[in-house]
């Protein structure tokens, strides 16, 4: 399955911008996944109408980076998966809101679940909340992340690298693929920037160099290779 990440240059509070923005960065593949925030504050509807529209023209499941939806009390973080027709196929919510989170009146979500994408068992971690194992005690194939990293430091560098540890360390350790959207370093949110944290890991790699690609584009989820991994290491008593 061969996936795309997709990094746009930067984030805009009208939430139209940045899926059109995204539009434009659409390349071949069978599953596409945006950023954190890419419908900012769209309306539930809005929202839904555009990553349905993303995902028939892409031809390919699209797991939606997220959206700020209004609740009672506040919003909370959540996005949709679409197949390629446009249909919804999953839902999901950021369970640990972070930082400007706090100030802004993000409620936490619901935990997301394991859902099927044609035929593996896939979560989709909202940013931060793949910093918490227990989101990952099922048995999953790949792991999305649509992120927004912003950080405190002077430098992307700190980011870049603890992101890398953490998905290198969680595709390992739980056999799953690890695919991390985020916008640009460069981009910002409400002047916390970013550092352009996309990447991906590979639990399997042909080459130990290949266990962690840094940057957007499309990369292949090789799933037989996956359970060759999962085979050999139950063979040789690795597993928990």
């Amino acid at each position: 399955m061969k996936v795309l990440m997709i990094a746009p240059a930067a984030w805009s509070p009208d939430g139209h911008d940045n899926f059109d923005a995204a539009d434009e960065l659409l390349e071949e593949s069978d599953l596409v996944v945006l950023p954190e925030l890419a419908g900012s504050r769209l309306p539930r509807a809005e929202y839904l109408e555009r990553v349905s529209g993303l995902a028939r023209r892409a031809g390919a499941y699209v797991v939606g980076g997220s959206h700020y939806d209004a609740v009672e009390g506040g919003s909370v973080n959540r996005g949709v998966v679409a197949d390629p027709a446009g249909r919804v196929v999953a839902e999901y919510e950021k369970a640990h809101p972070y930082g400007v989170e706090h100030r802004a009146g993000v409620l936490p979500g619901r935990p997301s679940q394991t859902f099927e994408l044609a035929g593996r068992r896939v979560r989709v971690l909202v940013c931060a909340d793949l910093w918490y194992s227990a989101r990952l005690a099922a048995p999953v194939d790949a792991v999305l992340v649509p992120a927004f990293s912003v950080t405190q430091w002077g430098s992307p560098d700190p980011s870049r690298a603890l992101w890398q540890h953490m998905s290198v360390a969680r595709a390992y350790e739980f056999m799953t693929y690890v695919a991390v959207s985020d916008w640009q370093h460069g981009a910002s949110y409400h002047g916390a920037p970013c550092a352009g944290v996309t990447g991906f890991a590979d639990p399997y790699p042909a080459r130990p160099a290949e266990y962690y690609a840094r940057g957007a584009g499309v990369r292949v989820m090789d799933f037989e290779r996956l359970d060759a991994l999962r085979a050999d290491r139950a063979g040789r008593g690795f597993v928990s």
